[in-house]
């Protein structure tokens, strides 16, 4: 027998396991023939187990895979559940869903909430979507001082956008001091990212 054919007997047999590690074979087509559809009804099972990586797999593979209103309701509905059992993953997703109104209605408010619960699990996806939302005053009142304090907590977590974002920052004095010298360092750590932008910005500043 083969590895998915137990996996796939330990998954009818109720094992959350093995309905993670059978739905990620057919996800990737590892080993068994591809099967998108399929590898969601298991994740859907370990999800409603209450698995969280079953709930963040599941509302990512029906996110992905359809323009459906329906389906993105149930995505947002899935990645909220794994955001409220702690998942960073979860709640980025769903902040973002929620921000950007797919599948569910705009709360500005709500998505700022949830990028500032997974920010502060360490998230640094969420931390630069957070410093977008403060800087950009949605949800909340502008407040370009934390969106820089952001901004360089994802950067120095190795986000790429966010790093571009505050030295763009440092190098104006946009909401902050002005500080070329630190600037130059974020956008060489982007521009070493293959960050276009700031390969450029940072070749300017080595020619002034």
């Amino acid at each position: 027998k083969t590895a998915s054919s137990y996996f796939y007997q330990g998954a009818e047999k109720g094992n959350i396991m093995s309905m993670l590690y059978y739905a990620q074979m057919l996800s990737e087509g590892d080993g068994i023939e591809m099967n998108r559809s399929l590898s969601a009804s298991y994740y859907k099972k370990a999800a409603d187990l209450g698995n969280v990586l079953g709930m963040t797999n599941y509302a990512r593979l029906i996110y992905g895979g359809t323009d459906s209103d329906n389906r993105k309701a149930e995505a947002a509905m899935y990645f909220k559940k794994a955001a409220d059992k702690g998942s960073s993953f979860g709640m980025n997703s769903y902040a973002y869903m929620i921000e950007h109104g797919e599948g569910v209605e705009t709360n500005k408010e709500e998505a700022l909430r949830y990028f500032k619960m997974a920010s502060d699990k360490g998230n640094c996806i969420a931390m630069n979507n957070y410093a977008t939302m403060l800087y950009k005053g949605e949800g909340v009142a502008v407040d370009k001082k934390e969106a820089a304090k952001f901004f360089k907590k994802a950067a120095d977590e190795g986000n790429c956008a966010a790093m571009t974002k505050y030295a763009n920052m440092l190098f104006k004095g946009d909401g902050i001091d002005i500080n070329k010298e630190e600037a130059a360092v974020y956008f060489k750590k982007a521009a070493d990212q293959e960050i276009i932008p700031a390969m450029i910005k940072y070749a300017s500043m080595l020619q002034a």
